[in-house]
C-alpha cells in the first residue's frame, strides 16, 4: 500500500448527483461523489494508464484500488512500467489518494470476480457510506466482464466506463501496426484457446414496471394518474381486481402509488418536477425503457 503524502488543499463543495448523463469530457458519467465522502475506486492497469488516471480526477477518488499482474519470475518489465506510470501521473496530480496494490492474474475471470468482489465488500464493510466506483473500461476482457457483473451484485456500486478521445497509434499507421502481409490481424497474433467462464443469474428488471414507465411517456396530456391506470389497464399490465364501489377510484390511486409509482422513485426510473410537480422519465429510466421488453406493441413504441 502506497499512500501519497503530498499535501493538497481540502475544499468542501457539494456536486448533484447525476445518473447515466453524458457530459463533454470523455467519461461516461454514472454518479458524481458527493460532499466529503470515502471516494473510492477499483481500476485495472494492462496497458493502459489515462483511461485509469482521467477517472480518478474526474471523480475526485481519494483511495483507489489497482489491480494487474506481474509474476515473479517475470522478465518483461514492460507490464510494470504501466503500472508505475499510472501511480506516478496520479502523484504528479497533487492530488492526495491512497493506492492498494493487488497483484492478481487479470487473465483470470474467476480470480477478477473474487479480487473485485472481495474490494468491493470490504470496503462497503469498512466504509458504509462511501461510494465507490468500478472503471470497466481499462484493463483485460476477464476484468472488465468480472467487474461488471461484481458491481451488479452489490447494491451502491457505481460501474463506468470511459471513452477514448484519441489513439497513440494513428491511423495512418494502422495498417503498419496491426497488418501483416498486408492483411489485417489486430493486436493478437495467436491464440491459446478458448475458456469457458461460470455464469451467473442476473435477473431482468420487472416486466410490469418497465412497460407500465412507457405510458407515462404515451399517455395524452399531462401523465396524471388516472390517466395511466386506464392506460395500464387497456396494455394488461395493470393487476389488482378492484370491486366496483365508490371507493374504487381511490383504492386504485393508492395501489398505483404502491405498486408503480414509489417503486419507479425508488429505482430512479422517474422524477418529480419542481415546476409543474409531474413525474417524468429519468435518463436512467428512458435507458431501462430503450433496453428491455421492446416486443409489446402497446407500450414499445415511443
Amino acid at each position: 500500500m502506497v499512500l501519497f503524502k503530498k499535501v493538497c488543499l481540502d475544499i468542501d463543495y457539494i456536486i448533484l448527483l447525476l445518473m447515466y448523463k453524458y457530459n463533454k469530457s470523455i467519461l461516461t458519467v454514472i454518479s458524481m461523489a458527493s460532499g466529503l465522502k470515502k471516494r473510492i475506486m477499483i481500476s485495472c492497469v494492462t496497458f493502459e494508464t489515462t483511461k485509469v488516471t482521467d477517472p480518478v480526477e474526474y471523480y475526485e477518488a481519494n483511495k483507489l484500488h489497482v489491480i494487474h499482474y506481474v509474476s515473479a519470475n517475470s522478465n518483461k518489465p514492460v507490464y510494470a512500467s504501466f503500472y508505475n506510470r499510472v501511480l506516478d501521473i496520479i502523484s504528479e496530480s497533487g492530488r492526495k489518494v491512497e493506492i492498494v496494490e493487488h497483484n492478481e492474474k487479470v487473465y483470470d475471470f474467476s480470480v477478477m470476480l473474487k479480487t473485485v468482489l472481495h474490494i468491493i465488500q470490504t470496503e462497503r464493510r469498512e466504509n458504509p457510506e462511501c461510494d465507490i466506483y468500478v472503471n470497466i473500461s481499462a484493463g483485460s476482457p476477464e476484468y472488465a466482464a468480472a467487474s461488471a457483473i461484481a458491481s451488479m451484485m452489490v447494491p451502491g456500486t457505481i460501474p463506468f466506463t470511459v471513452r477514448t478521445d484519441s489513439f497513440t497509434v494513428p491511423e495512418d499507421r494502422i495498417e503498419e501496426t496491426y497488418f501483416i502481409d498486408g492483411k489485417p490481424v489486430g493486436l493478437t497474433k495467436t491464440t491459446r484457446g478458448t475458456e469457458v467462464i461460470p455464469c451467473y443469474s442476473i435477473s431482468m428488471p420487472d416486466e410490469a414496471l418497465v412497460r407500465g414507465l412507457r405510458l407515462i411517456e404515451k399517455v395524452e396530456g399531462k401523465p396524471i394518474g388516472r390517466k395511466v391506470i386506464e392506460a395500464l389497464k387497456k396494455s394488461g399490465i395493470w393487476y389488482r381486481n378492484i370491486p366496483e364501489n365508490d371507493n374504487s377510484n381511490k383504492s386504485e390511486a393508492v395501489y398505483y402509488q404502491r405498486d408503480f409509482v414509489n417503486k419507479w422513485l425508488e429505482l430512479g426510473w422517474i422524477e418529480k418536477n419542481k415546476r409543474t410537480g409531474w413525474y417524468e422519465v429519468t435518463d436512467d429510466g428512458r435507458k431501462v425503457m430503450n433496453t428491455f421488453y421492446l416486443d409489446d406493441p402497446d407500450t414499445a413504441d415511443l
